[in-house]
């Protein structure tokens, strides 16, 4: 069913409701205001009529009965009867036994002086009455209230065709007013189904940008400038990686192609081997890199659930730093020994943790005329924070924003080995840790990386 369909349908049964709600108390009210004025009007002629023939005994009933047929009345014929203390019948004017009393009506009438009731489908009203020599009458009278009751007919023939009428009404109006409010919408798809995965630049007009619909176009819209930045991403990372694995294998069939041309010696041998393990190590080195990088996308939605004590992780890679690399210098210290462990204690996942640090520090080193890396674990309220420090070649002031662009690779470091896509890893790894990365540098005065992450 169409969204359409579906609203008119809902707006029209909600309305629908709402008139026979009301309709049916207004067909209720009615009919008690109907009952109300009838008795009312009963109780005045039960009294006038009885006052009519105890006061002026030579009006007979007879006459009396021909002057409630000629005379316009909604009570049109009200029967009356009068009762003396014995409960029998003083005066009447129609014959007694044309209407209903019980000796049981009778008390009930003079205990509560006054009562309205009804009988087959006649409205009864018995009250009491006193002549002026001070004698209690009791008196009975009982009419049907046929233009009440045809008034009453006529009121709910009108609301039954004005309820029909508004029904179908509001059905037309709802379909009418369900596609206007709905046309926007039809048009946003007929943009969208013009959008394809080879041109994201297209854009959804935002109609007046402050209805719902005009949110909804905004929305798709950033949705799109997403898309069509993850997917030039990841037409350069292919693009990049493409370059960066074809110069080292080019090399390795250059080489292999030279020791081919001519028989060698085995040190000859021994050194084309050489030279094609370093380029391999150096494939194998980047392929890890691209493993990383495409790892640490896919890390999005992981578990951060081990309880990784920050200090532990940097003296571990500083053993292992060093024993990899002889030449490196690894400084751990700390701005304030915290009094609570917690603070240098933070969520995570272990190996991807380790990732980070390893990286930042290793390119500390690797910039480094020292081959030194000075480390200082701090902490505040929220975070713990972890400083990198070199003393190295330092990053140019208008290449900092690109430093974490994968296989970007500032001008004064492309005579280091390097693929450019450590720091890269780097930031996304730490974007899952729900931490933030930063560095500030000077040329030919050292960076300075610093990782924060969230504590326990």
């Amino acid at each position: 069913m169409k969204i359409r369909t579906k609203i008119a349908i809902q707006f029209s049964i909600i309305v629908a409701s709402i008139l026979a709600i009301f309709s049916i108390a207004i067909y209720l009210l009615s009919e008690n205001y109907r009952q109300k004025e009838f008795y009312n009007s009963l109780r005045d002629r039960a009294v006038t009529t009885a006052r009519l023939l105890i006061k002026e005994p030579q009006i007979d009933r007879q006459l009396l009965k021909v002057i409630d047929k000629n005379t316009l009345s909604t009570l049109y014929p009200a029967q009356v009867l009068v009762f003396n203390d014995s409960n029998q019948v003083a005066y009447y004017n129609y014959e007694a036994d044309t209407i209903y009393y019980s000796p049981e009506l009778l008390n009930r009438i003079r205990n509560s002086r006054y009562i309205e009731t009804t009988f087959s489908n006649k409205q009864v009203v018995g009250t009491m009455y006193q002549d002026t020599l001070n004698q209690n009458y009791l008196v009975l009278a009982q009419a049907e209230d046929i233009y009440g009751k045809q008034k009453l007919e006529n009121i709910m023939d009108t609301m039954v065709v004005g309820y029909l009428g508004a029904v179908l009404l509001t059905v037309l109006l709802g379909f009418f007013f369900a596609g206007s409010s709905l046309k926007p919408i039809s048009k946003i798809n007929d943009e969208i189904s013009l959008i394809t995965a080879y041109d994201l630049s297209k854009k959804l007009d935002t109609g007046n940008n402050k209805d719902e619909i005009a949110t909804l176009a905004v929305n798709f819209n950033e949705m799109l400038s997403r898309l069509n930045q993850s997917f030039e991403l990841q037409k350069s990372f292919v693009s990049n990686a493409s370059h960066e694995l074809r110069t080292p294998l080019a090399a390795v069939k250059s080489e292999i192609q030279v020791a081919l041309q001519n028989d060698r010696t085995p040190e000859e041998y021994r050194t084309v081997l050489e030279t094609l393990l370093s380029d391999n190590q150096r494939l194998i080195k980047l392929t890890n890199g691209l493993l990383e990088l495409a790892k640490s996308e896919s890390n999005q939605q992981i578990a951060l659930n081990d309880l990784i004590r920050v200090d532990e992780i940097l003296f571990k890679i500083q053993e292992e730093m060093q024993h990899t690399h002889k030449d490196y210098r690894v400084n751990i210290d700390f701005e304030e020994i915290p009094d609570d462990i917690n603070w240098v204690t933070v969520k995570g996942k272990t190996a991807l943790l380790k990732t980070v640090l390893s990286n930042l520090i290793d390119n500390a080193c690797k910039y480094s005329d020292n081959k030194t890396a000075d480390v200082i674990i701090n902490s505040n309220s929220e975070s713990c924070i972890v400083s990198i420090t070199d003393t190295g070649i330092g990053i140019p002031t208008d290449e900092i924003k690109n430093v974490f662009v994968p296989f970007y690779r500032s001008k004064n470091a492309t005579s280091y080995t390097g693929s450019g896509i450590g720091l890269s890893i780097c930031q996304r790894i730490v974007k899952v840790l729900n931490g933030k990365i930063s560095v500030q540098s000077e040329i030919g005065a050292g960076s300075t990386f610093t990782v924060e992450i969230p504590h326990v």
